[in-house]
């Protein structure tokens, strides 16, 4: 059997993979297993979220909540065609956010694009976002003849055009195509039940997921990073949680 493995964010950065692959597999004389996640980065404390709200003077000036259910809150939230910002868990290691360092929205919202560039993302108006879909709906909305089911939104697939309603915000406007994430519970329980949670209230097993960062700056990395950018663009849901 052969295979290709494409390393996401393929680029200089990835170069130091790369090497590390060529080497263990000289020296192990063994195949080298491709990634399966790229949640590589730091998980912040509960100590690093406190002082960056308290820094940022988040409880006096925004209406801090802490709900028992934050994925079935961002879900209900979602389903009701806001815009929410998510900073989670484990940073993605590359130039795609895979649901921890993301800015989430209901795929079928075509406002919800106008939306997010004008608060945050100033894309060119040719330029689409891409869905983050649940791994056992990913065949109800892509052609994917392969079976590549890829987890880092780095191929490029045709929609199904019975479904295709679903994701309008999230597909390229010319010929309805999608970059996606397929959503594994065993690599990201937490955003598997926030796209879970988002099913069960409106049918849709997808999100339009895109980085979060302001345009021209790099995504965000820290809970200080996070509580910037919030304060800087014009979005109105920010959900912080640890994992």
């Amino acid at each position: 059997m052969r295979s290709l493995f494409v390393m996401p964010s393929a680029g200089d950065e990835s170069t130091v993979f790369g090497c590390c692959f060529y080497g263990y597999q000289l020296l192990a004389n063994e195949p080298v297993q491709p990634f399966e996640t790229l949640y590589l980065g730091v998980d912040w404390t509960d100590r690093d979220f406190k002082e960056a709200l308290a820094q940022h003077n988040a409880f006096s000036r925004f209406n801090v909540v802490q709900p028992e259910n934050i994925e079935h809150e961002i879900a209900q939230l979602l389903a009701a065609r806001h815009i929410v910002a998510r900073f989670a868990g484990r940073s993605e290691w590359g130039t795609r956010a895979l649901g921890n360092r993301s800015i989430l929205a209901h795929p079928a919202e075509w406002q919800a694009v106008r939306e997010i560039n004008a608060m945050i993302k100033c894309r060119d108006f040719w330029m689409p976002f891409a869905p983050a879909i649940l791994d056992e709906d990913y065949a109800d909305y892509v052609i994917d003849e392969k079976g590549y089911g890829p987890p880092f939104m780095n191929i490029t697939f045709h929609t199904r055009p019975e479904r295709r309603e679903h994701l309008i915000a999230a597909v390229h406007q010319y010929d309805y195509t999608v970059r996606p994430q397929v959503v594994r519970e065993a690599h990201n329980r937490e955003f598997h039940a926030i796209l879970k949670n988002f099913k069960a209230l409106t049918g849709i097993g997808a999100l339009l997921n895109t980085s979060f960062n302001l345009h021209g700056e790099p995504i965000v990395h820290t809970p200080h990073d996070a509580l910037r950018t919030f304060e800087l663009s014009g979005l109105r849901y920010l959900a912080l949680a640890r994992m």
